[in-house]
């Protein structure tokens, strides 16, 4: 094995017991892997972020500070309690859901519809005292 092998498969199984470990967060340990990466060269200086400039990587970050917004605003709660009671079947639970994320993703990206109603769904599902999954 090459020298800079040796550094990336080190680098890797200090990853993996650092994720398992659970102590630090798993963005802060990536961040640190990349960096490390950087630093010992095995990652090109011009290549090391060129990732977060990729429009999926920019949808999943702005989806996330969207759906957050909206919880916090309680607009999901809103959609929640008018779309979808607790007290409805199970079958017209799936089939409300289903409509509405099939009219966001006409609208909109299909990750941005699911961050969008999975926390409906999971505030529906605690109020009809069922599983989410």
């Amino acid at each position: 094995m090459t020298p800079d092998q040796i550094i990336l498969f080190s680098l890797l199984f200090f990853v993996f017991i650092f994720l398992i470990w659970g102590r630090w967060r798993y963005d802060l340990v990536a961040f640190v892997a990349l960096l490390a990466a950087l630093l010992t060269g095995i990652v090109p200086t011009d290549k090391a972020f060129s990732g977060f400039g990729h429009p999926a990587v920019v949808i999943i970050a702005l989806v996330l500070i969207v759906s957050r917004g909206l919880s916090n605003s309680g607009a999901i709660e809103l959609l929640a309690r008018h779309v979808v009671s607790g007290s409805r079947k199970l079958a017209s639970h799936i089939g409300i859901m289903s409509t509405l994320a099939a009219v966001l993703s006409a609208l909109m990206n299909n990750v941005a519809a699911l961050a969008l109603l999975m926390p409906v769904d999971i505030q529906a599902a605690a109020k009809a005292k069922r599983s989410p999954a």
